[in-house]
C-alpha cells in the first residue's frame, strides 16, 4: 500500500514559504505565552522579525546547506472499510544527506503490533539506489530510470520557492511565535483549503502509479509546526499532525499519521560511500514492461 510510504518533509520549506508579515509572540521554552509583542511598542531588533524576514533569512542560510542529518519519528494509522480493525504502526528514521551531489544513507525501522520489526538501509548516490530487502536477506538495486525520478523528485524539493504562489492562500493560517532560542512557525489549515495543494503534491510524488485515487483525497486534518533557530536561521525541528480519507480499489481508506523530526550536524557529512559489497551483490530490480 502506497498510502505507507507517504512522507511530509517536502510540506517543510513549502509552507514556510507561504506566509508574510506577522510578528512572532514571545513564548517560554516550554511553549506558554509569556507576552505578545505589539507592533507600535519598540522591541529588539530580532524580535521584531517578520515572517517575510525569517523566510528571507532562512533562505539565504540554507545557500551554505551542503549536508545534514535528520531523525524521524512516525506513528500512523489506517482504516479500511473492508478492516474494521485499525492497522497501527510506527517507525523511525536516521538519515544522512548531501545536497550535492545528492546522496543519502538511511536507517529505517518499522514496528507493526504482532509483528517483529522490520529493519531496512538505503543508499543513494550517482551510482543508484540500493536497499536492503529484509524478507529475502539481500541488496536490492532499484533501475536506473527509477532512481533518475527519484533524484529529480528530490531537487525539486529542495527549491521551495516555486511553491510560494500556491501556498499564498494559507497566510492567515499561520501563528508565529518565539522563544529564547528558536522560531516557531504553526498551521492549522482547513481541510477545505489544503485539499487541492495535498492533491497535487501526492500527483507529483506519486504520478500515475499512486494505486489510490489522487482526486478523492479528502483532508480532514492538519496541523504543522517548524522550528527555527535564531542564530543560524537553519530548521532544528518540525511536527507534522495529519489525517485524511482516500479511495483504494474499490476501499475507502483513513490514514491518521504523527511525525516529529530533528535535523542536526549541519555539514558535519562530508561524504556517503555505498560497500563494495553491497554494489556487487545486489540484485537488480527490472520494471515490468
Amino acid at each position: 500500500m502506497k498510502l505507507k510510504s507517504l512522507a511530509l518533509p517536502l510540506f517543510a520549506l513549502v509552507l514556510l514559504l507561504s506566509a508574510c508579515g506577522q510578528k512572532a509572540t514571545q513564548v517560554s521554552e516550554n511553549g506558554n505565552s509569556e507576552a505578545k509583542i505589539k507592533t507600535e511598542k519598540p522591541v529588539q531588533k530580532e524580535e521584531s522579525l517578520t515572517l517575510e524576514k525569517v523566510f528571507e533569512k532562512t533562505i539565504t542560510a540554507s545557500k551554505d546547506l551542503k549536508s545534514l542529518t535528520l531523525k524521524m519519528e512516525n506513528e500512523q494509522t489506517i482504516t479500511s472499510s473492508s478492516n474494521s480493525e485499525p492497522t497501527a504502526m510506527t517507525s523511525t528514521i536516521d538519515m544522512d544527506l548531501i545536497q550535492d551531489p545528492l546522496s543519502l544513507y538511511q536507517v529505517m525501522t518499522m514496528n507493526i503490533p504482532g509483528e517483529d520489526a522490520i529493519k531496512t538501509e538505503s543508499y543513494f548516490t550517482k551510482q543508484g539506489f540500493f536497499m536492503y530487502e529484509p524478507a529475502q536477506g539481500a541488496w536490492m538495486k532499484l533501475p536506473d530510470e527509477m532512481s533518475t525520478e527519484l533524484l529529480k523528485a528530490t531537487e525539486q524539493q529542495g527549491d521551495p520557492a516555486t511553491e510560494l504562489k500556491k501556498m499564498q492562500e494559507f497566510i492567515e493560517d499561520f501563528t508565529f511565535e518565539q522563544d529564547n532560542s528558536s522560531y516557531i512557525l504553526t498551521l492549522n489549515a482547513s481541510a477545505e483549503k489544503f485539499n487541492a495543494f495535498m492533491q497535487e503534491q501526492l500527483a507529483q510524488s506519486f504520478g500515475q502509479s499512486a494505486g489510490f485515487d489522487l482526486q478523492s483525497v479528502d483532508v480532514s486534518g492538519l496541523k504543522y509546526s517548524y522550528t527555527i533557530d535564531k542564530k543560524t536561521f537553519y530548521p532544528t525541528a518540525m511536527t507534522v499532525d495529519i489525517s485524511f480519507k482516500t479511495v483504494e480499489g474499490s476501499e475507502e481508506v483513513t490514514l491518521e499519521q504523527k511525525t516529529n523530526a530533528t535535523f542536526s550536524n549541519y555539514n558535519g557529512v562530508n561524504e556517503i560511500t555505498i560497500p563494495e559489497e553491497v554494489i556487487k551483490s545486489a540484485q537488480e530490480i527490472e520494471l515490468p514492461h
